[in-house]
Formats: C-alpha cells, sequence, structure tokens
C-alpha cells in the first residue's frame, strides 16, 4: 500500500511525499534503528522505547523496540 502525503513547505511550496505502509506479509526481517543490525545480530540494550520495560522487547518494522504490551496497543508488529 502507498501513502501520499501533499505538505505545504515554508516557502508555501506544496510537494507531495511517497512513502510504504507495510501490511506485515513481508519476509524481510526487521533491523535496529540504531545498529542496523537483524534482530538476532543487534547488540545494542534492549529496552521498550515507549515504557522502558526490558520485559519481551522486539525490534518492530520502524527500527524501534517494544514490549509486547505496547506491540499490541500500538499494532506495531514484528517481522516474523
Amino acid at each position: 500500500m502507498r501513502v501520499i502525503t501533499n505538505v505545504i513547505t515554508p516557502h508555501g511550496q506544496e510537494s507531495v511525499r511517497l512513502g510504504s505502509m507495510s501490511t506485515g506479509t513481508s519476509s524481510e526481517k526487521c533491523r535496529c534503528a540504531q545498529c542496523e543490525q537483524v534482530e538476532g545480530s543487534c547488540q545494542c540494550e534492549k529496552f521498550c522505547c515507549l515504557c522502558q520495560s526490558v520485559i519481551d522487547v522486539r525490534i518492530c518494522q520502524d527500527g524501534l523496540m517494544y514490549c509486547e504490551p505496547c506491540r499490541t496497543a500500538c499494532d506495531y508488529k514484528t517481522s516474523d
């Protein structure tokens, strides 16, 4: 699915940004936003970026780490 966003720049010019929205069916592994490694190779300290929990933390499609309750509440998806 493609997301199209119209943006008005500070100079009054309109630009269009195209982005991708994942459906969670990709076989691509999520990568850590900090070290850019896949979850199995990431050596970063693992804690939820929302609540700072260290229990059941996983890297999601945006590259950030979330605990299971935050993933569920915010509908974030892991690579598996």
